[in-house]
């Protein structure tokens, strides 16, 4: 039987994980910037520019594909509590508020939907009971 708050802590890890593989990515490609200026600057052989500026370029194609699993694993995330929005013992642990303020660091927003009874009791007058 699967076990939901587990879940919730594998998909809060995935979020994570990805968010220190952008972030890694990002500072990859700066060091390299870095390392392609200081060869230019040098004067070093061309041979040595290309090879430095073809890592460069790798870890620029890198951030994109980074960034859209970070937004998938954002979804995913975002999706299971959606889905489970219902349950008690996720919504009184710990990893739930964990995983709102991760959604709300990355501009997505967890809005639990109203019950669908409490909906309906709201169209009936008072006394009227169906």
């Amino acid at each position: 039987m699967p076990n939901p708050l587990k879940d919730l802590k594998v998909k809060i890890s995935v979020v994570v994980r990805m968010d220190k593989e952008v972030k890694f990515y990002h500072q990859e490609a700066a060091e390299n910037e870095a390392i392609v200026q200081r060869l230019k600057d040098a004067g070093k052989d061309a041979f040595d520019t290309k090879q430095a500026t073809e890592v460069l370029q790798e870890s620029y194609m890198m951030i994109p594909d980074s960034k859209n699993r970070f937004t998938k694993a954002l979804e995913d995330l975002l999706s299971f509590l959606e889905e489970n929005a219902a349950d008690a013992d996720i919504l009184a642990s710990p990893q739930f508020d964990e995983a709102k303020a991760l959604l709300a660091a990355n501009g997505m927003e967890f809005e639990p939907h109203d019950e669908p009874a409490a909906a309906e009791e709201a169209e009936y007058g008072e006394g009227e009971v169906f």
